[in-house]
């Protein structure tokens, strides 16, 4: 396993392991892991506290209409992780991205997690998952209100209030952490998974799309390796 060292940072002093989960809500293939990481959580959940951060892939000068970044074949990218993982995307969003015309912006979906994680963070990787179903899938734009608003309604929150909570600088700011971190954590990619063992040691088990049998075999390693002798 590769073990990445960090200086020490703000990551919580550790009563369980942690399972980091860097994303972002543009990333394609993170879509297709969700389910993944969601089976992951579902199995190890009483071993592992979950985290999950944004990693800010579409930032700055790269905000803006698909067309202006995405690769040209990127249905073909799509067609492929389709045929690879099972996923399906849905045909308006398709259509959208076929047009140049869907909106991209890592900062708003970052902000919203940020918010959510302050009313229900167990619940973080679920709200990622529903979050990207609704951009891929149902065609919303990233800064539609209404995602955010039924989103939060989805997890019993009132869908005006997080919202409103979502525009906050402090909230803006923390979210930008979020991607700095994801740099100080050696993420060059999306999705990526690390199994933090303490402050300042980490195990990376995953980057890029990983199958739940692959994924599950690379956490027992990581327990096995930490079982004393």
């Amino acid at each position: 396993m590769d073990k990445p060292k960090l200086k020490p940072s703000c990551l919580q002093s550790m009563n369980k392991l942690k399972l980091i989960y860097v994303y972002d809500a543009h990333c394609s293939w993170c879509f297709a892991f969700s389910k993944v990481i969601l089976a992951v959580q579902e199995k190890y959940a009483e071993i592992f506290d979950f985290e999950v951060l944004s990693g800010g892939m579409v930032v700055g000068d790269r905000i803006g209409p698909i067309r202006d970044a995405a690769p040209p074949n990127i249905l073909e990218i799509y067609e492929r992780i389709e045929s690879f993982t099972g996923t399906k995307f849905g045909k308006e969003y398709l259509s959208k991205v076929g047009k140049g015309d869907s909106l991209r912006n890592s900062e708003i979906p970052a902000a919203a997690l940020t918010v959510f994680k302050s009313h229900q963070p167990k619940e973080a990787i679920a709200f990622a998952h529903n979050l990207q179903e609704k951009l891929f899938v149902d065609a919303l734009e990233v800064d539609d209100s209404k995602l955010y608003e039924s989103l939060a309604t989805e997890f019993g929150l009132d869908g005006t209030k997080f919202y409103e909570q979502m525009q906050l600088p402090e909230v803006m700011e923390s979210a930008r952490y979020e991607f700095a971190l994801a740099k100080q954590l050696q993420v060059t990619g999306y999705p990526q998974l690390l199994v933090q063992t303490d402050e300042t040691q980490f195990y990376l088990i995953a980057k890029g799309y990983t199958n739940f049998e692959d994924l599950d075999g690379r956490v027992q390693k990581v327990l096995a390796e930490l079982q004393p002798s």
